[in-house]
């Protein structure tokens, strides 16, 4: 999940302060201190840490809460303000069919796969997308690129005998024609040496790209900044890409350091798969991390995908059957991995553990499972006892403790979407708080 400390940390402040009978000035300054904590460890800026706070605490002794929040709810949404004005705007980068976009960045810091991913995301959005490999310095680069560029069946050029960038990119466009949306993947180097800096000017330079992204690893921290800072000196970089922001302690630092130096973050990698890349919206992003989900996202996931309506709507109704489930399981596959579909939902971290980190493996386990039992079983799952299990273990060729886990996460699978209640309920919540995540 992304920002797991963070969201955790920050999750466990807004509980706790929940909890408080009464909200005093005592509780307020236990909820800050827990915030300025959670902070700290993510590594954002101790300055930047300090502001926020005071801000929140100053606000939340002065401002009157607004229509029907009460005190804590208020502190909460003033917490939700400061966290999105701390990540800087939310700016959506103007991409136009034929541009041609240079992707800039340090060796290791995920600037090949994000090629792909980059190509793939416009390719959904209706663009044309092209890939060229330029990466002349890293001998491995041309193949992972071709490797990611086949999977997600988008048309690649490289050379890989070949080390002038340059020409490599020029044969490129003299294959594309000029015909969609191109995506070039730069050399890059170990560290901010004078020699990478004047190599990417000079591509910079010749190539004359409509758009220039710097590609940051999040695990970097604060020295994001001194990266995004250096790349704009050497191509005039428009914006930036943080990857390995699935997990990583230092995203907060990243994000914030980006926001200080101007550097305006237009994507996100949250992921190994070629689907784990999204735009960056502030205000959705903090609206995940706190707990009220993302709802917009989830809908706009949800469109790429035809699903049964009739059975979408047992499963959030919790009135579904097995049959419900398979489908569900082979149409979240598409979306994506469970675990970020659940945390888009409000109180997502309440989800059990063991059925967010559900992997790839264990799903194909149970279809292979239901696909060995009957249809009174699949649509009655109840009837399902000892002769059942080992009839249908045999069948599949699955031990009789799977088929028990099986049953064991539909049962949790329906007990959890019943909690959820009305999606009406939700949306009623989530707008007491301005609207946060629809």
């Amino acid at each position: 999940m992304v920002f797991d400390k963070l969201k955790d940390g920050l999750q466990a402040a807004i509980t706790t302060l929940r909890k408080a009978v009464v909200v005093d000035k005592k509780t307020v300054r236990e909820y800050i201190k827990e915030i300025q904590k959670t902070l700290l460890s993510a590594d954002v800026n101790v300055e930047l840490v300090f502001k926020l706070s005071k801000n929140i605490e100053e606000r939340g002794f002065l401002e009157k809460p607004p229509g029907v929040l009460d005190k804590s709810e208020n502190l909460i949404k003033i917490t939700y303000e400061e966290l999105v004005g701390l990540l800087g705007r939310g700016e959506k980068l103007p991409i136009q069919e034929g541009e041609r976009i240079l992707l800039v960045g340090t060796q290791g810091s995920g600037k090949t796969t994000t090629a792909a991913k980059l190509a793939n995301y416009l390719k959904k959005k209706g663009f044309n997308s092209r890939l060229i490999c330029a990466d002349t310095f890293r001998p491995a680069a041309y193949e992972q690129l071709k490797q990611l560029s086949d999977e997600i069946h988008i048309p690649f050029y490289g050379s890989p005998g070949e080390k002038d960038a340059l020409k490599i990119i020029g044969e490129g466009f003299e294959k594309f024609r000029g015909k969609g949306l191109t995506i070039i993947d730069s050399e890059g180097r170990h560290s901010l040496d004078d020699e990478l800096m004047r190599d990417i000017n000079r591509i910079y330079t010749e190539v004359k790209p409509e758009k220039t992204l710097l590609v940051l690893d999040s695990t970097i921290g604060q020295r994001a900044g001194e990266q995004a800072a250096a790349f704009k000196k050497a191509c005039n970089v428009d914006g930036v890409i943080l990857t390995k922001l699935d997990g990583s302690a230092k995203g907060g630092g990243a994000l914030s350091a980006c926001a200080t130096t101007g550097a305006p973050v237009y994507f996100m990698g949250v992921g190994e798969h070629a689907d784990d890349f999204e735009e960056f919206d502030p205000e959705r992003f903090v609206s995940r991390l706190i707990g009220f989900g993302d709802l917009q996202g989830l809908l706009e996931k949800a469109k790429e995908v035809e699903f049964d309506e009739e059975s979408a709507e047992r499963l959030v109704s919790g009135k579904f059957t097995l049959e419900d489930l398979y489908q569900q399981i082979e149409q979240m596959k598409k979306m994506g991995s469970l675990s970020k579909l659940m945390e888009m939902l409000p109180f997502g971290s309440k989800i059990p553990r063991d059925m967010m980190d559900l992997q790839e493996e264990k799903l194909q386990t149970f279809r292979i499972i239901m696909d060995s039992m009957t249809e009174e079983e699949m649509q009655n799952p109840e009837l399902i006892k000892r002769s059942r299990v080992e009839r249908i273990a045999h069948g599949s060729g699955k031990k009789t403790e799977e088929v028990r886990e099986l049953l064991n996460h539909y049962k949790k699978m329906k007990k959890m979407m019943k909690s959820f209640g009305d999606e009406r309920k939700l949306k009623k919540l989530m707008k007491r708080f301005g609207g946060v995540g629809i």
